[in-house]
């Protein structure tokens, strides 16, 4: 699941960004699964999450504790598409205006 690679990661940044001395409050995770998010937070339990192995469950006591929070980003807004998708020009460009990055 993505979203355990991203909260591992996330939580490798943060213990850095802390050791640097820079202090926040919580992590922001973007998804743009509706249904990850939804697992992510609801802790009830249906038949259909069964195969789930334990990592997911280690997502969950993560946002359980308010440490990350998972935000859903919309598709036009998701700038990790031009890496992930096969991409027209324009989408391209508007993906690298979101990371503030301009092309020669």
């Amino acid at each position: 699941m993505a979203v355990t690679e991203a909260f591992k990661e996330a939580i490798w940044l943060h213990g850095l960004i802390e050791d640097l001395g820079i202090v926040q409050k919580h992590i922001d995770v973007h998804c743009d699964s509706q249904s990850a998010i939804c697992l992510a937070k609801n802790q009830l339990y249906h038949s259909r999450t069964k195969h789930i192995d334990v990592r997911f469950h280690f997502v969950r006591e993560i946002v359980d504790e308010g440490d990350i929070l998972v935000q859903k980003i919309g598709t036009a807004d998701n700038p990790a598409d031009m890496l992930t998708k096969c991409v027209s020009g324009i989408k391209f460009q508007h993906c690298l205006d979101l990371v503030n990055i301009s092309r020669c």
